[in-house]
């Protein structure tokens, strides 16, 4: 995984998160990344990001990749924050039948040995 990620997954796990926004054209972005994603600047700086957000958007995942094989089905939310970013993460303590568009939710990270961390939603 990117740097980035990790910065990013360590900032969540101490609910410290951030999102970025360009210094240049003023959009607000996430996941991180090194340019704008709009406007391809790379004047990024970080700006506090509240824990909660909105299900915009949410599918269930039958068929995954060998890291998740054993957790099907799983849940997958679009969420989107008051600052005016989007992020995607499995939802936690819920399934696609809890679930409903306009839901509130709560970011978390989870983290395995030896694996690239999780980031995830629970019911707020």
């Amino acid at each position: 995984m990117p740097a980035w990620f990790d910065a990013f997954a360590e900032a969540v796990a101490a609910d410290e998160q951030w999102y970025l926004t360009c210094g240049a054209c003023g959009e607000g972005t996430l996941p991180p990344r090194t340019v704008c994603p709009d406007c391809g600047a790379t004047d990024l700086s970080r700006e506090p990001l509240d824990d909660r957000g909105t299900v915009v958007s949410f599918t269930e995942i039958s068929v995954t990749v060998p890291k998740f094989h054993g957790e099907t089905p799983y849940t997958v939310a679009l969420v989107a924050f008051d600052a005016g970013v989007t992020l995607t993460g499995q939802l936690r303590d819920a399934t696609a039948e809890d679930v409903a568009i306009g839901d509130r939710v709560a970011l978390g990270v989870e983290r395995r040995e030896g694996e690239t961390p999780v980031l995830t939603f629970r019911p707020a």
